[in-house]
Formats: structure tokens, C-alpha cells, sequence
């Protein structure tokens, strides 16, 4: 009898969970901590997951992939988008004002869509623009920029780490995801991470 998506993708998550959780949460702890010091690989991981995680989903979804080989397929698109900007570390902050700037755009479309129609093309000229000014406004902005989100992406992967190990390890039907502990993680992760780059890196960057 064929197992069930929820089945497969518990068994997914107890084979290679525990590893890929370790993997995230080292990843987490080293850019919490020296994200100037990792800004290709900081840049990289900014790629890197929204890459993944859409690829994956649509191969998915959308072309009825099986999920092993759907995770495989995030996880190599990732890998190129990460690959391929690694080299604009330089420019990290530029990356994270510019999707500031668009999150903010997409919620406010998201309200004006619930009383008027917006044409698609409308919408992504609108979320460009707000790329562009949320770039623009954090010019002079690089350390901070750069403290902060750094720290947050390590706040992210940190506590994604913790949450597949412990999934891994409990099975999909003893894990409590209304625990609060990633949010937990992630608030002090950019708390404790800002802190200690601004003392460590302060004065180091240009």
C-alpha cells in the first residue's frame, strides 16, 4: 500500500532530518555571529532559500514530482541562484533594503486587492519600484543593514535547524508547532547577533 504524502514526507524528515538540522543550525550560529565576515555566503543563503523552497514547491506541486526528488530539485536551483550572486556579498545591503522594500509593496497591494482589481503588470511595476526605493534608502546604511540581517538569517536558519531536528527525531505527530520556540530563537538571534558584530566588526567595514 503506497504511503500517503504526510507519511512520505515524515519518513523524509526522520532519515535526513536530523542532518540537514545540524547543518542549519551551524549555518544559523556562524552568521549570527560573523555575518560581515560570511557576506558571500551570507548573500548566498539569501538566494539560496527562496530559490530552494520555491523550486521545490512548484516541481511539486504543480508537475507532480515525487517529494524526494522535489526537495532535490529546490535544493540544486538554490544552489545555482546562491552560486551565481555570491559575488555581489559587497552589496549585501543593497539586497535587503531592496526586499524590505518589496515585502512592504506586497502588503499594501495585498489590502488594495481585496477592493480593487490590479492588473498584474501594474503590480510588478509597483513591487520593481519599491525594490528600488528600499535599496535607495539604505545606501548609508551598510553596517547596520548588514548586522541586522545577517543576524536574522542566522535567526531563520537557526531555528529551521532546530525545528526539522527536532521533527526528525519526534515524527510529524509528536511535534508541537505552536511551541513558540522559533520565534524565540529568532528574536534572540538578532538581538545577541547585533550586538556582538557591532562590537566585533564595528569598525572594520568600508
Amino acid at each position: 500500500m503506497p504511503l500517503s504524502q504526510e507519511q512520505q514526507l515524515d519518513a523524509i524528515l526522520t532519515s535526513y532530518g536530523p542532518i540537514i538540522g545540524m547543518i542549519l543550525v551551524l549555518l544559523g550560529v556562524s552568521l549570527s555571529l560573523a555575518g560581515p565576515r560570511l557576506l558571500p555566503l551570507l548573500t548566498a543563503w539569501a538566494l539560496f532559500v527562496p530559490f530552494a523552497l520555491t523550486a521545490g514547491a512548484v516541481v511539486y506541486a504543480f508537475l507532480g514530482v515525487d517529494p524526494k526528488i522535489a526537495i532535490w530539485v529546490g535544493v540544486a536551483f538554490g544552489m545555482v541562484a546562491g552560486i551565481s550572486g555570491a559575488s555581489i556579498g559587497k552589496n549585501f545591503h543593497y539586497i535587503v533594503g531592496g526586499s524590505l522594500g518589496m515585502g512592504v509593496m506586497a502588503v499594501i497591494l495585498s489590502i488594495i486587492v481585496e477592493f480593487y482589481s490590479i492588473n498584474w503588470i501594474i503590480g510588478a511595476i509597483a513591487l520593481d519600484i519599491a525594490f528600488i526605493i528600499g535599496a535607495r534608502l539604505v545606501k548609508n546604511m551598510k553596517e547596520p543593514v548588514i548586522f541586522v540581517g545577517s543576524s536574522s538569517l542566522g535567526g531563520i536558519s537557526l531555528a529551521a535547524g532546530v525545528t526539522i531536528t527536532s521533527v526528525g527525531i519526534q515524527g510529524l505527530e509528536n511535534f508541537d508547532l505552536n511551541s513558540g520556540l522559533s520565534a524565540i530563537i529568532i528574536v534572540v538571534c538578532i538581538i545577541v547577533g547585533s550586538f556582538f558584530q557591532q562590537w566585533r566588526y564595528g569598525d572594520q567595514l568600508d
